[in-house]
């Protein structure tokens, strides 16, 4: 039986993604609108980008540049039994505050798009917590992850300016693809200030540029692709409504139910009874 399991931790400036497959060979297609600071705790983390493909192996970490699209699937052993990985969503303020206090001498344009990190007494000690807490869901302190974040990415930093170098050009602010960051983040509860943002546009800028793509307001096409999702899950991989709510954006049954009804003039449960 495929099992996929995430969790998504908010966390200040960053956003932290736990994800642990068993017995699941699902692909994911990313389009992330920060850049991703990757760590392998199990298994192999698989990395295809329109240039290359890399391998995360376990222990290891790496970056990914924002608006980068790429494929990830992973792999494991059958001693591992599971494959596990760890993202943290770093944003442009962030990486910022990162090379702030550090001398950059020679700006260079990188062409690259993800780099590995050697891993180091603090940024494993940084996982060490993070895995505690989606582990146990033992309480975060946010402003300790944040802090512990900070210090393990400046160590690495002023020890390879090269790292330097990666973070500075990861930061630069640039407006991202609408399409390809909403058909790839719509299932995330992102608020709308905040995806403005992420794109690289103001809020008005964001809602036009929308509008002019999409021909709908952002609330109505997210619906719309969260249930059209839904629908797919359950006829591709037969997950229960009372699962797949949950994995298609939705906080609650009855307001999903209501939802898929007005789209699909069925219910779900009907809907999944009909599949089977």
């Amino acid at each position: 039986m495929d099992e996929h399991r995430i969790k998504y931790i908010q966390c200040g400036d960053l956003q932290i993604a736990a994800s642990c497959e068993t017995n699941c060979e699902r692909k994911t297609e990313v389009y992330h609108p920060s850049t991703l600071l990757l760590y392998t705790q199990k298994g192999n983390l698989h990395i295809t980008t329109k240039d290359q493909s890399y391998i995360i192996a376990s222990g290891e970490y790496a970056v990914l540049k924002k608006y980068t699209e790429a494929t990830m699937f992973k792999t494991w052993s059958e001693e591992e039994g599971e494959a596990k990985t760890y993202g943290f969503g770093l944003t442009n303020e962030f990486l910022e505050r990162v090379i702030s206090e550090i001398s950059l001498p020679n700006k260079k344009s990188l062409s690259e798009s993800f780099f590995k990190l050697k891993a180091t007494k603090k940024l494993d000690a940084l996982m060490k917590s993070i895995i505690l807490h989606v582990d146990t869901n033992d309480e975060l302190d946010k402003k300790i992850v944040e802090q512990k974040t900070l210090e393990a990415l400046k160590a690495l930093a002023e020890a390879d300016v090269k790292i330097l170098e990666i973070f500075h050009e990861f930061s630069i602010k640039q407006q991202g693809d609408l399409e390809k960051l909403m058909k790839h983040n719509f299932l995330y509860k992102i608020p709308l200030k905040v995806l403005a943002v992420q794109s690289g546009r103001s809020l008005s800028t964001f809602n036009r540029d929308f509008k002019k793509l999409f021909n709908d307001t952002p609330h109505n096409w997210i619906k719309k692709q969260r249930l059209y999702f839904a629908k797919k899950m359950m006829e591709e991989h037969k997950m229960r409504p009372s699962h797949v709510y949950l994995e298609s954006g939705f906080e609650d049954l009855a307001h999903f139910s209501k939802a898929f009804k007005k789209q699909f003039d069925t219910t779900p449960r009907d809907f999944y009874k009909s599949i089977l």
